[in-house]
């Protein structure tokens, strides 16, 4: 689904972030703890992470959480960096080696003024694979993403080995175009001093309590710009990046796809599951979140099976209860799915 759940936070005076930063997410990247421990309890180094040139005056970051095995790409949804992987990518490191790009105009990637459509989005994707020496590799992406996977697979089909859609396997012009960006991406809003959000800490536990899941601290201070006492200033980007990108969206070639796809997909069982945040909702916003999850649940069920029937013989889970960012809320179950079908012959 190509939304950004999240209700808007009430800010003390200066430090208001609107759904709009939500949606318009940069700043240079923050720093990464010595050492992590991911859920099999093995120490994991911080990711490398270094600037590709991929065009004049254009760089993107690339992350490397390291590992051994087949190469898996990791792409981001609207607004975050690859640092939002931070957290689930060294579940995967034991048998691939892992990758993230942070796309232009987001993070530490470079920003140009134009370049935001679909076919610019995905031939970037191309110079990385170029400038990284990889004639081939699979990707793994989330939300927005799927868009960008879709016509990579379409047009440069002998670039992509497999797919792997996280919430992502929808044909994203069209969803648009039927329910709207305003449903697509819309949350309503709990009242007003429901959330205070100043520090990174705060937004992480924001985040959390109102998306039902937790963005690494890394991602944050990637997201929003950060100032002294580690308070969240606001979006470190202007609006009209993301806006450039959803207006760039081209239809989804589906039926042109030929690399084995595994769909993902979350399905939260109720209004209530979608929005954790539900209990603080006044009137107005629980209608306005149950139009939302109607039209979405009812447009995302079109969408899988239009996917189902254009993409020859993709695979498709779906993980009961899970929400948007579900390699977040279920790390254990998408790990598992990941696994399997990147190690099947």
């Amino acid at each position: 689904m190509l939304r950004c759940p999240l209700p808007r936070p009430s800010v003390r005076a200066m430090r208001r972030i609107t759904m709009a930063s939500a949606l318009a997410i940069v700043t240079a990247l923050g720093p990464v703890g010595p050492v992590r421990v991911h859920a099999q309890g093995v120490a994991a180094l911080p990711p490398r992470t270094t600037l590709i040139a991929i065009a004049d005056s254009v760089q993107l970051e690339v992350v490397d959480w390291g590992g051994k095995g087949p190469t898996l790409i990791l792409l981001a949804g609207l607004g975050h960096t690859a640092h939002v992987f931070d957290a689930f990518a060294p579940r995967l490191t034991s048998r691939l080696h892992v990758v993230g790009i942070t796309r232009r105009g987001v993070g530490a990637s470079s920003r140009p003024r134009e370049g935001y459509d679909s076919t610019t989005l995905v031939r970037d994707l191309v110079a990385v694979l170029d400038s990284l020496g990889l004639a081939k590799a699979s990707f793994a992406g989330h939300s927005f993403a799927g868009s960008e996977m879709s016509i990579l697979a379409a047009r440069f089909p002998d670039r992509v080995q497999r797919l792997i859609y996280l919430d992502s396997a929808f044909d994203y012009r069209q969803l648009l175009d039927r329910i709207g960006v305003t449903t697509a991406l819309g949350s309503p809003q709990p009242p007003e001093g429901t959330y205070e959000v100043g520090t990174v800490a705060d937004w992480t536990l924001y985040a959390e309590r109102s998306s039902g899941a937790g963005f690494p601290a890394s991602e944050v201070r990637a997201m929003f710009r950060v100032g002294p006492g580690d308070v969240v200033q606001g979006s470190a980007t202007a609006p009209e990046t993301p806006r450039a990108m959803l207006a760039g969206i081209e239809p989804a070639p589906l039926t042109a796809i030929r690399a084995p796809a595994l769909a993902l997909y979350a399905a939260p069982t109720s209004v209530e599951v979608m929005y954790p945040s539900w209990y603080a909702f006044d009137q107005s916003a629980r209608e306005r979140g149950q139009a939302v999850y109607s039209a979405v649940s009812a447009e995302h069920t079109v969408q899988r099976a239009r996917f189902q029937r254009e993409v020859a013989g993709s695979r498709q889970v779906i993980i009961t209860g899970a929400r948007h960012y579900l390699f977040l809320t279920h790390p254990g179950e998408v790990v598992h799915e990941i696994l399997s079908f990147m190690l099947s012959n």
